[in-house]
């Protein structure tokens, strides 16, 4: 009887990756734990399942170590929050993890996509809301408390591509009801015309490493939109571990409150931006029958 062939990583790759980060650095981190799961017989689902629990357990993680260290106790406060840190980037790995494991295997299934995207709606908008929400706690109070507050409040919309989720509610109901099905294959100006065309976001990751600067464009917005998020707040974690260490600032998550002030107000205030956007596109893409 011959034996099974290893699984290889060139089985795990996603083809239409869209995400730079994902394709040349996430998704080979992910490689070792979705070989360790089919090892352990896991399915995708339960390490999807793995990932969304590491995500979710995050969110309170971070709330009480605003708590912690607005109320004095650094060493407890920074033990949750690199806690926290550390569950972001498990349960992102964990979601790359799951999808190399269903291709690894041949288990890909459009209710495993369910499963992943539940948890990306749920931990997304919470993610910077929580971060928020732990600075607003951590803050000597007053204005600034507020302020964090307020932001994190925002945020919520903000993280979640409202306008993105409306985009594709319209596509898929238009879909389901049967006004919109063009075949790509005999029709591809209709079909582009029912899916809006290829974003620079959406567009195939192996497509964006042209030229010298669109590279470092690409990984910004990547960072400012979800995919690096978590890293980058975790890298921002570490730099603030360590200016607490050296200068007891009287505020103590310095770097980490810039990051997210900025990113914060940044998110928000582009959502009329995208909102004009997307209606533009789905009115010049689906309004006219293809």
């Amino acid at each position: 009887m011959t034996a099974t062939p290893p699984p290889t990583y060139a089985a795990t790759v996603k083809p239409d990756e869209c995400a730079l980060i994902t394709e040349k650095f996430a998704r080979r981190l992910a490689w070792p734990f979705a070989r360790l799961a089919h090892r352990l017989g896991w399915s995708a689902n339960a390490v999807t399942l793995a990932a969304g629990l590491a995500w979710m357990l995050s969110l309170p993680l971070v709330v009480v170590a605003g708590v912690l260290l607005g109320r004095g106790q650094a060493v407890a406060g920074w033990v949750l929050w690199l806690t926290a840190g550390t569950l972001w980037n498990i349960g992102y790995i964990l979601d790359l993890a799951d999808g190399s494991l269903a291709r690894m295997t041949g288990t890909a299934r459009p209710s495993g996509f369910y499963l992943d995207y539940v948890f990306h709606l749920l931990f997304k908008p919470a993610y910077l809301a929580s971060l928020g929400m732990a600075l607003s706690l951590a803050s000597p109070g007053g204005w600034p408390a507020a302020a964090f507050l307020l932001l994190a409040v925002l945020s919520i919309p903000a993280n979640w591509s409202a306008s993105s989720a409306a985009v594709e509610h319209v596509l898929c109901e238009e879909t389901g009801k049967g006004r919109h099905c063009p075949d790509s294959a005999t029709d591809p100006a209709a079909h582009e015309r029912l899916w809006l065309g290829a974003t620079d976001s959406h567009a195939a990751a192996s497509g964006k490493m042209r030229g010298l600067l669109t590279p470092l464009r690409v990984v910004a917005q990547e960072v400012l939109s979800y995919y690096g998020q978590f890293s980058f707040f975790s890298f921002l974690a570490l730099l603030d571990l360590v200016w607490a260490a050296l200068s007891r600032p009287p505020f103590p998550l310095p770097f980490t409150t810039v990051a997210f002030t900025f990113l914060s107000l940044a998110l928000t205030l582009r959502i009329p931006f995208r909102v004009a956007r997307d209606f533009r596109r789905v009115r010049d893409g689906m309004d006219a029958k293809p």
